[in-house]
C-alpha cells in the first residue's frame, strides 16, 4: 500500500535544549517528576519503493511546518505545543518533558503553514481548547469569517494514547489526510478547473473537515500552467467541481480520497453518451486511483 509516512522515535533526552521556544504553549502544572522526552521524524519506504533500503527524504523538504500537540487524555485540556517550520535548523527534533500521566500526541504537518485553534494571524497569542474542540485550520488573509481561500497542500496527521510512567519509546505515524483531483480534457486545449465545497481545516479529536472555500463561492484554476492537479481536505463526501472551455460548461461531483488521486478524464466537446461516472481505486498515491468519466 502506498501511504506516505513519518515515524515519530521518542527517546529520553534532555528538556528544551532545541526546542522552538517562541512557538511552543505549556500548561500549569505542579511540581511533579518529569522525565525527558525527544521526538524526531523521518521517513519510512512505501509499498512502491522497490529499493531494499528505506530512502532518506529530509523533513523540510516535504513539509514546511509541524506542530505538536498534547491533551490530558483524563481532562482532554491542552498540556502541550509546540511548531517547526522549515525555514530553521533542526525541523524533525523536538525535546520537552512529562510528568506521569495519560495523554493523547497528535502531529500534524502540511506544506502549508497553519494555526491551531485559530485562522486568523494576528497576533501570536495561543488559544487554548480541549480536545473536542481543538482544531487545525490553513492560515487565512483576515477575520473575516466568510473570507477563507484555497490553501490545501499535502498534509499530514498521527495521533496515539501514552502512558507516561518512565522513560520511554513511543512511534507516531503521519499519514496523509489529504487526496489529489487532477482533471484532463481530451478535446479543448485551455480550460478552466472551478472547486467548490473544499474545507480550510479539520479538527484535531475526529479528523473532521469543515469551513468553506470563498474566492468567490469557489476556486478557479487554469490548465495554462500546466497539467492541473489539485489537493483536496475534505474528503467524507463528494466536491463539486464546474470544468469550462471552448464554450462550455460541465459540473459535476466527484469523489475524493485520502491518499489516493482522483482523475477526472473525459470530453466537452463531444461528452459521454452516459450522463453518470465510474471511478476506479487503487492504494497507490503515484498512479491513477480513480477515474471519473464525463
Amino acid at each position: 500500500m502506498k501511504k506516505l509516512t513519518f515515524i515519530l522515535s521518542i527517546t529520553c533526552i534532555l528538556l528544551l535544549s532545541a526546542c522552538n521556544k517562541k512557538n511552543e504553549e505549556k500548561a500549569p502544572e505542579s511540581n511533579k517528576k518529569k522525565y525527558s522526552i525527544g521526538v524526531s521524524l523521518k521517513k519510512e519506504s512505501s509499498s512502491n519503493e522497490t529499493e531494499s533500503i528505506p530512502l532518506v527524504t529530509p523533513i523540510e523538504n516535504l513539509v514546511n511546518q509541524i506542530t505538536y500537540v498534547i491533551f490530558n487524555a483524563e481532562t482532554g485540556n491542552e498540556y502541550y505545543r509546540a511548531t517547526q517550520t522549515s525555514e530553521l535548523p533542526g525541523m524533525g527534533e523536538i525535546y520537552f518533558d512529562l510528568p506521569i500521566g495519560e495523554y493523547i500526541f497528535i502531529a500534524v504537518a502540511s506544506k502549508t503553514l497553519f494555526g491551531i485553534n485559530k485562522y486568523y494571524r494576528d497576533n501570536e497569542v495561543p488559544i487554548l481548547l480541549p480536545l473536542s474542540e481543538a482544531n487545525m485550520q490553513y492560515w487565512q488573509p483576515n477575520s473575516t469569517m466568510a473570507d477563507k481561500h484555497y490553501k490545501t497542500d499535502d498534509t499530514f496527521y498521527a495521533r496515539s494514547r501514552v502512558s507516561v510512567s518512565g522513560n520511554q519509546v513511543v512511534s507516531l505515524t503521519l499519514q496523509r489526510v489529504v487526496g489529489k483531483l487532477e482533471v484532463i480534457v481530451e478535446d479543448v486545449e485551455d480550460f478552466i478547473v472551478d472547486v467548490n465545497l473544499e474545507a480550510t481545516g479539520f479538527t484535531l479529536d475526529t479528523q473532521k473537515t469543515f469551513g468553506t472555500i470563498d474566492n468567490n463561492a469557489g476556486y478557479e484554476v487554469s490548465n495554462a500552467n500546466g497539467p492541473i492537479s489539485i489537493y483536496i481536505l475534505r474528503t467524507e463526501k463528494p466536491i463539486l467541481i464546474e470544468i469550462r472551455g471552448g464554450g462550455v460548461r460541465k459540473m459535476m461531483n466527484v469523489p475524493i480520497y485520502r491518499n489516493k488521486r482522483t482523475i477526472v478524464k473525459g470530453k466537452l466537446l463531444v461528452p459521454s453518451a452516459s450522463t453518470s461516472f465510474s471511478v476506479t481505486i487503487n492504494d497507490k498515491w503515484l498512479i491513477d486511483t480513480a477515474v471519473v468519466h464525463f
